[in-house]
């Protein structure tokens, strides 16, 4: 039986550190390929932060449509509120599926960052 913590990745750890290391010291390419990877998963960041940025609006502005028009006469049905509250919670599932992708991506980021390129800044 494996020890559990022999999977898990320590940024801290030396034999660990030495990629970034073994980055700049080949001339294999892998420099280029991790930049332009870095470059894609930045985009793709970016790209989710729209996303969600959108989702938020559409919310924001549903509601603020349907409380102008549920409080503009007393002859509007109140039970439109009802309706608003269903769509802003649908919406707000969106959101939140769309925040654990973000996440993910924002991660994939991080993990680059700090294993690669910090690498490559402080020991060059």
């Amino acid at each position: 039986m494996t020890d559990s913590g022999s999977d898990e990745f320590d940024p801290t750890a030396p034999d660990q550190r030495e990629i970034g290391r073994e980055m700049v010291d080949d001339s294999t390419g892998l420099g280029s390929v991790m930049a332009h990877a870095y470059r894609g998963e930045v985009d793709r960041v970016g790209t989710w932060r729209q996303r969600l940025d959108e989702t938020t609006t559409w919310a924001v502005t549903l509601m603020a449509a349907i409380l102008t028009w549920a409080f503009s006469s007393a002859d509007n049905p109140h039970y439109i509120l009802l309706i608003g509250i269903v769509v802003v919670t649908i919406f707000l599932g969106i959101e939140a599926r769309r925040y654990r992708d973000y996440d993910v991506f924002r991660s994939r980021v991080r993990v680059i960052q700090e294993n690669s390129f910090v690498e490559i800044i402080l020991f060059r």
